[in-house]
């Protein structure tokens, strides 16, 4: 009885050892602490912290979300648990009241230095690394109501796709020299290799001093230099042009871009 007792433990032991521990807790992840700036909007429904393994994502598979983040305080701590990889991105989503999420709609980016063009990214090394420090400010004045303003028109592409070219993003910002990424309003990508194609940016009412198209390619950071297409009046002004759009309804239409592969369009 006793060598009986002695062989069934064995026999748990050794089937112990060989459960699969895929249901074991991650504990591999980022953290750190979101800093919200001005008013929080009335109509503010949810935030949260979204890392993408690619920026700007494609797919709802290229991002990981947080938890919602407790809205009109001051700050608010956050982790998000994740196997090890690479993030390229990390930021702050805002979520209106009555709409769905939107990850375009980003009040705050993780930028570990002062180049606010290029997204700070995140290394998960392993298994067992939570990684600390991933602050953000967030600014809510940056929050955009669901409107149906829009900017569209037609975008060329001249010259030569360059082989490193990725994806193409309409852009908009009140600015004529954006400082960084949180300047600029993004249409969804556009997939390059396109002879011509039209767009619709939608955005929140205001005067856009800069409209055009910036171009993402593979193993190259964002700067001014990525923007390779600006509307202007005539091709020979120096200046962008500014377009207004006074209300939630107004769709300005007929503007005309074009991709030049010969440089920076600034």
């Amino acid at each position: 009885m006793i060598r009986l007792f002695y062989l069934l433990a064995a026999a748990a032991l050794m089937l112990s050892c060989s459960v699969d521990q895929g249901l074991a807790p991650t504990r591999s992840g980022l953290a750190g602490v979101v800093r919200f700036q001005k008013e929080w909007p009335a109509v503010t429904d949810q935030v949260m912290v979204v890392a993408a393994t690619r920026f700007p994502p494609t797919s709802i598979a290229d991002i990981v979300m947080s938890e919602p983040l407790p809205t009109f305080v001051d700050s608010a701590a956050y982790e998000i648990w994740t196997p090890p990889t690479t993030f390229e991105a990390v930021g702050v989503v805002w979520k209106e009241k009555d709409q769905p999420w939107d990850v375009t709609n980003i009040i705050g980016m993780y930028f570990p230095t002062v180049t606010y063009f290029s997204p700070g990214k995140v290394i998960i090394p392993d298994k067992n690394t939570l990684v600390t420090g991933i602050n953000i400010n967030a600014d809510l004045s940056r929050a955009r109501r669901k409107t149906a303003a829009a900017i569209c028109g037609k975008l060329t592409a001249q010259g030569e796709w360059p082989s490193t070219a990725r994806q193409v993003l309409i852009i908009a910002s009140p600015s004529i020299l954006p400082t960084g990424l949180l300047d600029i309003l993004f249409s969804p990508p556009i997939t390059a290799g396109f002879d011509s194609t039209d767009f619709a940016l939608s955005v929140q009412p205001g005067v856009y001093r800069l409209i055009g198209a910036l171009l993402i390619e593979e193993g190259k950071p964002l700067g001014v230099e990525s923007i390779k297409a600006i509307y202007k009046k005539r091709p020979t002004d120096l200046l962008p042009a500014a377009v207004a759009v006074p209300t939630d309804t107004t769709v300005v239409r007929g503007i005309h871009l074009v991709l030049d592969f010969g440089g920076s369009a600034l």
